[in-house]
């Protein structure tokens, strides 16, 4: 620790975001001004407020519809001489603001995940990095080339000073040097995701990691140094102007200080995850942290704090001991997690769409559908865990889930959803028939036609439906939106049989299958056609043409099906992590990183919403079957914070199935 120098103190605190800030930039106007980006989805311009200290919010910017992960400064031009503010979302895209307006000049759209790095370069080019894998580079509104060659998230880009050449840091734990679009060289030495980079000069860069170390690099590739001090997570590193000191902020609830290579002051935050920090031209320091507040630190008595502002400060920090119980809860109070009851379904006797969902059941019984009912692929329910660490082979961490036999996953079937009432169903086909305009009317036949497909359905007949039949099936679930659900649920039992599938599925006619369906995915439309469009999806996977249209859909398929997670229809949470779940069971097979990057995602966004445990529970058997046998699919999970997002379900009491599975994850992660 170095000692005799002057000491970074509190200079203020700026509320403002109502959620995490997760990335702060220095800004070109006002002098002094820097940019903030959050959780809350907003972007914000702080300018001093005189030249002692303080800042005011100068400018609020609204772009994306998610989180925004990080914000980065284009240099000025003729036509922007104050510059232009880059943001990039958990929506996939990256917004361009000016200084002037609260909406964005223009949107970039490519990545195909959250977009959570970006760096600006001489001439307008911009380089942005995501969880897709992918880093792209941006001249004004044009993609100019994807850089591919990484196989988890770009955590981190910066553009170097010569010319044409780029970095990128990665979950995958190198960073890679590209010069024109090539990848030049491999740095490898981090032990865990690579989080951030930062320039030196044009020789040398910085690099920080989740194994908590900080390296100096040469771009020859020689790491020069290895800096260690923080005790988590390093999120984020930041040079001071004009020379090689730095700063870093990570999980460990601190901002560290670094001079002549060594931590000369460590400065605690009431916040546990402190995810990024700028440092201003005067030198001081600006840091953003998961409790929605930004904090200005610096070493001019002039702007620092009063006495007062100091002791509130101290005092919160004295307070901020995260409590066990809820430490890992976010905004949900353990005591109101629902329990057994919310497994009682409705609708009894009367036909409802939405009603037909498997229980829960012990831990020993297939955890989807139950004792004493036979499903296909039931008997390969997964391996036993042993107590060992799944990376080093020692039984270093052993928790109560390694007694746990797993169950869960992977799973190796996909999930299904077969119960069914046909007279019920019959019954409101018949009745809406009646309302059917002119033309789509069903005649008596027609009807007949469908009781035969149905009856020889749901008694697993060995006879196959008639061409005919499926001609009047495809007719009815082609009704009118306001009818059309009995005839989608004749449809979602029936896709399962082969010859349905096949028939519906099939390269012909399955882009016009899919199609109908996604369009009734609409979230303004009505939820019980939305619920059985999604049912229907999932059962697609039985069959092989069926799972092959699934997959040749899937991106188109799961952007919409996404959409459905807003609302509060708990069925339809049901369907969305089923066909999640189908979908990561087919890339459990093929390790397809791409697909399963999306996948994970996918139940990342799913959980920040979602309240029924049974939805929850196959997100769990979802994310486990994805990272099961595939060292980068956990490095990836790791890498989004799906561990972190997870945690609070492992002290779910009833239904004891989402504990047990997650505690199983968490042993894996």
């Amino acid at each position: 620790m170095a000692s005799g120098a002057t000491r970074y103190r509190l200079s203020c605190s700026l509320p403002g975001h109502e959620l995490d800030v997760r990335g702060l930039v220095c800004c070109l106007y006002p002098p002094g001004a820097f940019v903030s980006v959050s959780r809350d989805r907003t972007t914000r311009l702080w300018a001093p407020d005189s030249p002692n200290r303080g800042f005011t919010e100068m400018h609020c910017m609204s772009g994306h519809s998610n989180f925004v992960s990080c914000v980065c400064i284009i240099p000025s031009s003729d036509m922007y001489p104050h510059g232009l503010i880059a943001t990039g979302g958990n929506d996939h895209n990256i917004c361009i603001f000016s200084l002037d307006s609260p909406v964005p000049l223009y949107i970039l759209k490519g990545h195909k995940n959250t977009v959570c790095s970006l760096s600006s370069g001489k001439f307008g080019t911009l380089l942005s990095g995501s969880w897709d894998t992918t880093a792209k580079v941006w001249l004004n509104d044009k993609c100019m080339m994807t850089l591919q060659g990484h196989t988890a998230a770009v955590w981190a880009v910066k553009i170097l000073p010569e010319q044409g050449l780029m970095l990128t840091g990665s979950a995958d734990r190198t960073i890679k040097l590209w010069k024109a679009g090539r990848c030049e060289r491999t740095f490898s030495g981090h032990e865990d995701c690579v989080r951030g980079l930062a320039i030196l000069s044009e020789t040398e860069f910085l690099s920080c990691a989740n194994d908590a170390s900080i390296r100096r690099w040469q771009i020859t590739g020689e790491c020069l140094e290895v800096y260690y001090g923080h005790t988590n997570y390093i999120y984020s590193i930041s040079v001071f102007p004009n020379c090689k000191d730095f700063v870093t902020t990570a999980e460990d609830r601190s901002l560290r200080i670094w001079k002549h290579g060594e931590c000369a002051q460590t400065i605690r935050l009431p916040a546990q995850s402190i995810w990024c920090c700028c440092v201003l031209d005067n030198g001081d320091i600006v840091v953003g942290a998961s409790d929605g507040i930004i904090r200005v630190f610096t070493e001019s008595e002039d702007r620092t704090a009063s006495a007062e502002e100091i002791k509130a400060f101290e005092k919160e920090l004295s307070q901020a001991t995260i409590d066990s119980k809820t430490g890992d809860l976010g905004d949900i109070n353990a005591e109101q997690l629902p329990g057994r009851e919310h497994l009682n379904e409705p609708g009894g006797g009367r036909y409802v769409p939405s009603s037909s969902v498997s229980s829960n059941t012990l831990p020993t019984a297939d955890p989807f559908t139950g004792a004493g009912r036979y499903v296909p692929g039931s008997s390969s329910l997964g391996t036993t865990v042993a107590g060992v660490d799944p990376f080093t082979g020692n039984s270093a961490y052993r928790s109560a889930a390694s007694k746990t036999v797993n169950i869960y996953f992977p799973k190796k079937e996909a999930v299904t959803f077969d119960q069914a009432n046909p007279t019920q169903i019959l019954g409101k086909l018949k009745e809406l028939n009646g309302t059917a305009p002119e033309e789509k009317k069903l005649t008596e036949d027609d009807l007949i036609l469908l009781e035969k497909i149905l009856s020889l359905i749901c008694n697993s007949s060995s006879e196959k439906p008639t061409a005919q039949q499926l001609q009047i099936l495809w007719k009815a679930i082609n009704w009118p939106e306001d009818i059309v659900f009995p005839a989608l649920d004749i449809l979602r039992l029936s896709i399962k049989h082969p010859s349905v599938n096949e028939n519906f599925c099939n390269e012909k006619e399955g882009a016009q299958l899919s199609s109908h369906l996604i369009n009734l995915l609409n979230p303004k439309g009505k939820p019980a056609n939305q619920l059985l469009a999604l049912r229907t999806f999932c059962n697609c996977f039985v069959g092989q043409a069926g799972q092959k249209l699934m997959m040749s859909q899937r991106e188109s398929l799961m952007s919409h099906a996404i959409e459905l997670k807003s609302g509060s229809n708990k069925n339809i949470h049901i369907a969305l992590a089923t066909l999640t779940l189908n979908y990561s069971v087919c890339f459990h097979k093929d390790h397809n990183i791409e697909g399963k990057a999306q996948c994970l995602s996918v139940i990342s966004t799913i959980l920040e919403v979602v309240q029924d445990l049974e939805a929850t529970f196959r997100l769990l058997v979802a994310l486990g079957t994805l990272i099961s046998d595939d060292s980068n699919a956990v490095q990836l999970a790791k890498s989004l914070g799906v561990d972190a997002q997870i945690k609070k379900y492992a002290s779910v009491s009833e239904p004891a199935k989402v504990s047990e599975c997650c505690r199983l994850i968490l042993n894996l992660l």
